[in-house]
C-alpha cells in the first residue's frame, strides 16, 4: 500500500502533467479573454486598452492552436528560429531547438527514413535525450529514453532503427 508522501507526490506530478498540457493553457486564454470582455463591457477599461489585449490573447490562442511556439529567451540570446522552437508533449515534456516534433505532419518529425544507418539515429536521439532532460528539471536522459517521445525503440531495448545498416567496423 503507498505511503501518503507517495500519494501526495503522484498527485503533484499529475497536477503539473495537467498544468502543462496545451488544452490547459488555451482554456486559461479564454478565461482571461472572458474577464477582460466584462471589465470592457461594466466600462472598467477602456476600449483601447480591452481591444490591444484583446489582441494579444488572440495571437496567444493562434500560437497555442498551431502549435508551434517559440522561446523568446532563446532567440534573444542569439539563436535562430529553428533553436528557439519550443513544443509540450501531452506527458508535459518541453521539446525545443531541432528536437520539435512536427504536429500532423512527418516533415520535422524524427523517423528512421530520417537516417543512413542506425548509428546516425541512436547519436541524433540520444543528442535530444540529453537536450530533452536538460530543459525539463527532473527529467535524465534514461527516463526520456523510456519515454520514448519520436516511437524510435519499437522494443524498447534502447537501441532504436535496428533495421537500419550499420557502419562497418573499421579494420
Amino acid at each position: 500500500m503507498a505511503s501518503i508522501k507517495e500519494t501526495a507526490q503522484k498527485i503533484g506530478q499529475e497536477a503539473e502533467k495537467a498544468r502543462n498540457t496545451k488544452s490547459t493553457r488555451i482554456w486559461v486564454l479564454i478565461f482571461v479573454g472572458a474577464i477582460l470582455f466584462v471589465l470592457w463591457w461594466m466600462g472598467k477599461i477602456k476600449t483601447t486598452f480591452a481591444v490591444g489585449i484583446g489582441i494579444v490573447l488572440l495571437a496567444a490562442i493562434g500560437i497555442q492552436m498551431i502549435d508551434y511556439d517559440l522561446d523568446l529567451g532563446s532567440l534573444w540570446a542569439g539563436k535562430s528560429i529553428t533553436e528557439s522552437r519550443v513544443q509540450q508533449t501531452k506527458d508535459g515534456v518541453k521539446l525545443m531547438g531541432s528536437c520539435v516534433k512536427a504536429q500532423g505532419t512527418t516533415k520535422d518529425d524524427l523517423n528512421c527514413s530520417n537516417f543512413q544507418t542506425q548509428e546516425a539515429a541512436q547519436a541524433k536521439y540520444d543528442m535530444c535525450a540529453t537536450q530533452i532532460a536538460s530543459y525539463n528539471s527532473g527529467l535524465d536522459a534514461a527516463k526520456v529514453k523510456s519515454l520514448d517521445i519520436y516511437g524510435l525503440d519499437g522494443n524498447k531495448n534502447g537501441i532504436v532503427c535496428e533495421a537500419l545498416p550499420r557502419l562497418k567496423p573499421a579494420n
